[in-house]
């Protein structure tokens, strides 16, 4: 039979000593401040408190990734992978044969990166 004291409870574990942010700023703004605020917030696709925190500390914030840009990532990604095949097959069968094939992914890799 288990302890009940030292039994999980369940639950989020507690944070690591000085890690957990117990303190809070705060500030008061007018109707115009605040839609102002949040309309950046929602462009830089992130949470309010997490958009201020970054701007407090850092001076600056950088702007969430969009669903757009991680599907270029993603594409650029198997992109590579068909690189590496490519890579594989001019070793095999000599580079003149696959120069074509692997000067057309090098062009669609560049539209990918002109576009993020």
């Amino acid at each position: 039979m288990t302890d009940p004291d030292n039994r999980h409870k369940g639950g989020r574990p507690k944070s690591a000593k000085g890690k957990a942010r117990t303190k809070t700023v705060s500030t008061r703004l007018t109707v115009a401040e605040w839609k102002t605020v949040m309309k950046r917030v929602a462009d830089a696709g992130k949470k309010p408190s997490h958009f201020l925190r970054e701007l407090l500390l850092q001076g600056k914030v950088v702007t969430a990734r969009t669903q757009e840009d991680r599907k270029q990532i993603r594409m650029l990604e198997g992109g590579c992978n068909n690189l590496n095949q490519l890579a594989k097959m001019a070793h095999q069968q000599g580079f003149p044969k696959t120069k074509g094939k692997i000067t057309a992914l090098l062009d669609e890799f560049n539209k990918i990166i002109a576009r993020i």
